[in-house]
């Protein structure tokens, strides 16, 4: 078997070829790594992610083992001991409404009370309804009445109010799409005063409106975020913007001003091929390479490439095949 590798700024190929009988086949599989650039530049977190989007792929995105041993010896590279920017941001303009995920934005009533939401302690991204109608935000794992929509009933009957057993926002959300039609929403001031009438007996009481959390500036789905013990937490009451430092995020402002970490996409090409070879001389003889530069040439992928021998699980680098 050999292994042939061609390379540029963004895709790099691996094609196996093996020595087997019959024709010529061939199977592609790609993948994508992430190649990390820091830059000693110091900007707010916006400004680095524009730069990073003109100049590589976006702010780095680091989500695997691999990722955060290439971002570390990056930094490392370059004597960086500081915190630095990444892709991670958190969404706080994403609040919508659980019943069709209509976005508050599009929406003219926003009860918040002042100062609401404030996001406080970092973790909070659902909203309840307290008794005079106003809303705030709450951590969603928090449990409390709730209030469910019924699109078959009509007037103050489409609000349900729920105050036993309480729930987390997720659990309600839960409990009203499987009893009801879903949590309850305030499209305009005449909902809002029926879900008052609703707090006012049972107390302050989830409702549907809820927003995205951290997410990456690529898009790629955040999944086991490293953060720093008790962080994410919002300390400064405005702490939108994600740095690394040793190893785990720190949740800042992002009008700060820090050096940051770009990416770049190398994708990764791989292709098997099967062929026969029949040469009287040794399998490493000129009649096997040029056979191989043949295949490889046919499949416009002989430019930029370089050729190594690799041994099979068994020990031999060919096959021999057997008459009869």
């Amino acid at each position: 078997m050999c292994s042939c590798h061609r390379s540029s700024s963004v895709m790099k190929q691996i094609i196996f070829l093996v020595v087997l009988a019959g024709a010529f086949t061939a199977s592609i599989m790609q993948t994508v790594h992430h190649k990390y650039y820091v830059i000693l530049t110091a900007m707010t977190w916006p400004d680095a992610q524009n730069y990073c989007r003109a100049k590589y792929n976006d702010l780095a995105t680091i989500v695997s083992d691999e990722d955060w041993v290439k971002v570390k010896n990056e930094l490392g590279r370059n004597n960086v001991m500081s915190r630095c920017w990444t892709g991670l941001y958190n969404d706080i303009n994403s609040w919508r409404w659980s019943l069709n995920n209509v976005l508050l934005s599009n929406i003219t009533l926003k009860k918040w009370n002042p100062g609401e939401p404030d996001n406080a302690g970092g973790r909070q991204s659902c909203a309840a309804m307290d008794p005079v109608g106003n809303w705030s935000d709450q951590t969603c794992s928090d449990t409390m009445a709730f209030i469910c929509y019924n699109s078959g009933n009509t007037g103050a009957d489409r609000f349900i109010g729920v105050s036993s057993p309480l729930m987390s926002w997720t659990e309600a959300q839960t409990y009203c799409r499987t009893f009801h039609t879903d949590l309850a929403s305030a499209f305009n001031q005449t909902d809002n005063d029926l879900l008052q009438q609703v707090t006012s007996t049972q107390g302050s009481s989830w409702m549907g409106l809820f927003r995205d959390t951290w997410k990456w500036s690529d898009r790629t789905i955040p999944n086991n975020l490293r953060w720093r013990p008790g962080l994410p937490d919002n300390y400064y009451r405005n702490d939108n913007c994600g740095t690394v430092y040793n190893g785990v995020f720190i949740d800042l402002s992002c009008s700060r001003l820090y050096y940051f970490v770009c990416h770049g996409i190398v994708s990764v090409r791989k292709q098997q091929v099967r062929l026969q070879v029949k040469s009287a001389g040794g399998v490493f003889d000129s009649a096997v390479l040029e056979l191989v530069k043949q295949k490889l040439e046919e499949h416009g992928m002989l430019e930029n490439t370089t050729v190594t021998w690799r041994v099979q699980p068994d020990g031999n680098i060919f096959h021999k095949k057997k008459k009869g």
